[in-house]
């Protein structure tokens, strides 16, 4: 049913008011239809369920390893060396699904109080 409700999708690429031909969309998900992000969400829980993250950050006895937002990821981690073995896991697991991560569009943040 999914594969049905995603084939056949098209798009036109606008220049200078000029109409061309449609052309089909070959990857991804079509923007606007209401199903893309639930795929989405699936293949990320997926992600994160094979990478198998060990570490995150103790908040009242609860371990916290990341948030999740749409597209949007925040890793909750401690130590850089955790970090660099969280991303390690997740570069390797997205790849297996044709995904990358942006290392352009990719932040972080530290708490780290001397």
């Amino acid at each position: 049913m999914i594969e049905t409700i995603c084939k056949g999708a098209t798009a036109r690429i606008h220049i200078d008011n000029q109409i061309p031909e449609a052309f089909e969309i070959q990857r991804g998900v079509r923007q606007g239809n209401p199903i893309s992000p639930k795929l989405f969400i699936t293949v990320i829980e997926q992600v994160f369920k094979e990478a198998d993250l060990k570490y995150g950050i103790n908040i009242d006895g609860e371990y916290v390893r990341d948030l999740r937002f749409a597209d949007d990821v925040a890793l909750c981690i401690e130590k850089e060396e955790e970090m660099e073995e969280h991303l390690e896991r997740l570069n390797s697991e997205t790849k297996k699904l044709g995904l990358k991560i942006h290392k352009g569009k990719t932040k972080y943040m530290t708490n780290y109080i001397t």
